[in-house]
């Protein structure tokens, strides 16, 4: 006799009388993308708060996840070891300890090969992913659900609508601990973050100085990691290198301000509902930006942009975010500091 397969649902479903016990969510990286899906966890336990809620992603956001007041326990994936063997080992563990919660809701946020091969072992009893996922994965779910228009942090809240949860304002769950940085308090300073994982994304680094010496009533702190680039004025402290996250949350929320390309922090800091400048150039401001009722965007008009490119082809690199100048971005600045005080 054989067995007949079961046809993936998709569309909206709020099985009548479902009330699950433990969830996992999948979404281990990146930082941006994982800030955007917090209000998944938060809307959760709003629906089902005697649920036990799980999430797994990367060591890197185990602090983040950690002390988020939705979620009960932090998964960590395996991303990368020194021999091939101990990866294979941590995967078959990871592996087990999923089997062995026995999950009742596994949500696929990741829509990768990886997850989906997790989400297809796990054992969950409803296993849901995105109908966009890439690299197949999109053939290992139960449930999918397709993808809404843009901005991008609608694609996670989609979840919550197809499970029936109650919409309401979007909750990250995040919390600030007080600023210990000398010399500086709350609200009296602007974040600089000039980087980000791709070359593209970010603005000429000469600018940076240039802004910071245009307005030297203000107090910048520039803060990020990537390649040293010299960033001498006065009214500048430097805090380049790595930060735990709860000291780079911390001096983000009690910040007038932050200013940087398209970038985890920057996610981080309009979820914080700090005021959050963001240069746009190979990305498209339209799908990507950081969800926030203080946010502002600046995105030149260059013809290539946005491309989505990780390297640039044109003859004059980068020349989308070139073309935003220090002065106009003085301005913004100057406008969102006049609010702020």
């Amino acid at each position: 006799m054989t067995g007949r397969a079961t046809r993936p649902r998709v569309g909206r479903i709020a099985e009548e009388g479902f009330s699950p016990k433990k969830i996992l969510i999948l979404k281990f990286s990146s930082l941006g993308d994982v800030i955007q899906a917090l209000p998944v966890a938060s809307g959760l336990k709003r629906r089902w708060p005697s649920a036990q809620i799980h999430w797994m992603a990367f060591a890197p956001y185990r602090e983040l996840l950690a002390d988020h007041p939705a979620i009960d326990r932090f998964v960590e994936f395996p991303r990368r070891r020194a021999t091939r063997g101990g990866l294979f080992r941590d995967l078959a563990h990871c592996l087990a300890s999923v089997r062995g919660e026995q999950y009742d809701l596994l949500l696929d946020l990741q829509g990768l090969l990886r997850s989906g091969v997790l989400c297809l072992l796990s054992g969950a009893k409803r296993r849901i992913g995105p109908w966009n996922g890439r690299e197949g994965s999109i053939l290992l779910y139960r449930e999918r659900i397709m993808p809404p228009p843009p901005p991008a942090q609608e694609r996670y809240l989609a979840f919550l609508r197809y499970l029936g949860v109650p919409e309401g304002p979007a909750d990250y769950g995040l919390r600030v601990e007080p600023l210990e940085l000398a010399g500086l308090r709350k609200g009296s300073y602007v974040v600089l973050h000039p980087y980000a994982r791709w070359r593209t994304k970010l603005w000429p680094w000469r600018y940076y100085e240039e802004l910071a010496r245009s307005l030297p009533d203000l107090s910048f702190v520039v803060m990020g990691m990537g390649p040293w680039f010299p960033l001498e004025a006065r009214n500048v402290v430097d805090l380049r290198g790595a930060l735990p996250m709860r000291r780079m949350t911390a001096i983000l929320g009690n910040a007038a301000a932050v200013v940087g390309p398209d970038s985890g922090p920057a996610h981080l800091a309009a979820a914080l509902g700090v005021p959050t400048l963001i240069l746009f150039g190979p990305t498209d401001w339209r799908e990507s930006a950081a969800v926030g009722e203080n946010v502002r965007v600046l995105s030149a008009s260059a013809s290539c942009a946005p491309c989505w490119r990780t390297r640039c082809p044109q003859k004059r690199p980068v020349a989308c975010l070139s073309e935003i100048g220090p002065g106009w971005v003085r301005e913004e600045l100057k406008a969102i500091c006049a609010e702020a005080f």
